[in-house]
């Protein structure tokens, strides 16, 4: 029941009341959705799609080793929660599921990080509690490296 969804930002609302399906029948994204109850109420979603970036626009430490074009990466493209779960953590188990997700794909192809663009100021804080760095040409795009996100998922 997407119709019901409402995170507070228009943007994230729009697109999974409008454009999700068309995204996934474009293959230009895949999205996950928290679900809740027999009505299946959409508690929150998020996507992800395949990008790259320019190997230059990593802080230095991390394109030290890199060749001099673009890396590929995951783009968490969107992570949304409903208003009603706000602070009940449902944010952070979502980009858990994500990392777990890029690092099973990370053993089919080729991913040297995630990157999201943060929304907004709020948006860059979650990520940041999560260990993403800005990017050195956007400080509002962000990436964690797929080999922070292994080392975090070892038990």
């Amino acid at each position: 029941m997407r119709e019901g969804f409402d995170c507070g930002k228009p943007l994230l609302n729009d697109f999974l009341h409008a454009l999700v399906s068309q995204y996934e029948k474009r293959n230009l994204g895949r999205t996950y959705i928290a679900l809740e109850g027999e009505d299946r109420r959409v508690l929150g979603y998020y996507t992800l799609a395949s990008g790259a970036v320019q190997a230059e626009s990593l802080p230095a430490n991390q394109a030290k080793k890199l060749p001099r074009h673009a890396v590929p990466v995951i783009l968490l493209g969107r992570l949304a929660v409903d208003h009603s779960v706000h602070g009940r953590g449902l944010g952070g188990f979502l980009l858990r599921d994500a990392m777990t997700r890029s690092l099973d794909l990370s053993e089919k192809l080729g991913i040297h990080a995630v990157v999201v663009d943060a929304l907004d100021a709020g948006a860059k804080t979650f990520y940041e509690r999560f260990g993403f760095m800005p990017l050195t040409d956007d400080e509002m795009r962000l990436f964690l490296p797929l080999s922070t996100i292994r080392a975090a998922a070892k038990p």
